[in-house]
């Protein structure tokens, strides 16, 4: 049972949020990511990814982490079906989803239950 606490909210605005070139394998594209929360003591791993034009995610799944994605502007594309602004996408760890990209580029919110890095990923050639 989680105790009361009271340690203040962690708040960040826009102009907070440094986005940094974001390569990992499987990635082909230009996209970039924001890092707004990796502190698991205090909430949920959470990224912000923008995918430009053609931006490409392999096919894949995580070892350990369950996932929830949500579509924050433009279109994802995941397994060829469409996602457009305002769409989740959830899968626990183990769950292949993918592959995906877009046509007008996006910007994605990933919350994970633990981070996920090229360590967790398995990839389908």
């Amino acid at each position: 049972m989680n105790l009361p606490s009271d340690q203040p909210d962690r708040i960040q605005k826009p102009e907070d949020l440094e986005f940094v070139p974001f390569t990992i394998p499987g990635f082909s594209g230009d996209t970039q990511a924001a890092f707004p929360n990796n502190d698991l003591s205090v909430a949920p791993f959470i990224a912000l990814l923008i995918m430009a034009p053609g931006a490409f995610l392999k096919k894949h799944y995580h070892q350990t982490a369950d996932e929830a994605v949500y579509v924050v502007e433009g279109e994802l594309i995941n397994d060829g079906q469409p996602l457009p602004a305002g769409s989740f996408l959830t899968h626990g760890s183990g769950v292949w989803h993918g592959p995906h990209t877009t046509r007008t580029g996006c910007k994605l919110m990933f919350i994970q239950s633990v981070p996920v890095g090229p360590e967790d990923s398995v990839f389908v050639d």
